[in-house]
């Protein structure tokens, strides 16, 4: 699911920046400390929108950075249980199941969460159906359900598991 939310954050200049375009330089440092991080309670931060009201700096006694207070909007991106989703397989695992990319996660699908009548063949590295399904390869686009999700706390990520059994799941492919 996606959302908006508004954040502010402090962003750290050093005093050989100041001589440039300052304001550009805070935004530039805005955008690569924050973009394709993830919040644990708030998911990825996807796209920063707008930046608002910069703030002021405050000189930093010893090292002379100026740190500037920054109001922005952001495009998050997070998972929650139940959720339906889409997204393209980016490998298949000689071991059972597969891994789907949707945004910047990385998701999931053990062998036993595929719809029944599909078999790993390990020769191509793919998955095939006895009943006609398209098969379920590195490329092919899949709809499928969050079972759960787990956060990683040593990197704040999240780690999901899917499912492709249910009605409408599976593959897009035709």
């Amino acid at each position: 699911m996606f959302f908006v939310i508004n954040f502010v954050k402090d962003v750290t200049v050093s005093p050989s920046d100041l001589s440039k375009d300052l304001t550009k330089i805070i935004k530039v440092k805005l955008f690569e400390q924050v973009t394709g991080t993830c919040h644990p309670k708030y998911g990825y931060f996807i796209k920063i929108i707008s930046v608002g009201k910069i703030e002021n700096g405050l000189i930093m006694e010893g090292s002379g950075d100026i740190v500037f207070k920054i109001k922005y909007q952001v495009a998050l991106m997070r998972p929650f249980k139940g959720e339906v989703c889409d997204g393209i397989i980016n490998s298949v695992m000689a071991e059972g199941g597969i891994h789907v990319q949707v945004g910047p996660m990385k998701v999931y699908i053990a062998e036993e969460d595929l719809q029944d009548g599909y078999t790993l063949d390990k020769k191509s590295l793919s998955y095939i159906s006895d009943r006609n399904k398209p098969e379920l390869k590195v490329g092919a686009k899949i709809r499928f359900r969050y079972k759960e999700i787990q956060l990683n706390k040593n990197n704040n990520e999240f780690c999901p598991i899917g499912t492709i059994k249910g009605k409408y799941l599976g593959s897009l492919e035709d």
